[in-house]
């Protein structure tokens, strides 16, 4: 499956999720509140994996046991950020490729 084919999936999810707003629509200077929702959602989701992570390094947890619970996390923290570039008309597939080159020259890395 691409990551086109699972955005598309996550729309058709936020069409058919009802709330206080409609969760797919596109974002604009108008409706810029549901932006500022979404980045809270995935600052939320990146407190949780940090959560985890503090339990397991001062030794409350186990990375084993709680493997599954970090790719959960990490899986909401994906969502959120398909979420907000679907809904400001981004196509994150070709953002990465132009920031992947961005980056090759950063740190002058011209082949990988």
């Amino acid at each position: 499956m691409t990551l086109a084919e699972i955005m598309k999936l996550q729309k058709l999810f936020d069409e058919k999720h009802k709330g206080a707003f409609s969760w797919h629509q596109k974002i604009n200077s108008e409706n810029i509140h549901i932006l500022e929702y979404l980045i809270i959602g995935l600052i939320g989701e990146v407190g949780e994996l940090a959560n985890i992570i503090k339990k397991i390094r001062r030794g409350d947890l186990t990375y084993s046991e709680h493997k599954d619970d970090i790719a959960e996390e990490i899986v909401d923290v994906f969502i959120y950020l398909l979420k907000m570039a679907y809904q400001n008309d981004i196509d994150i597939e070709q953002e990465f490729l132009r920031k992947l080159e961005k980056n090759k020259r950063r740190f002058k890395m011209f082949e990988l």
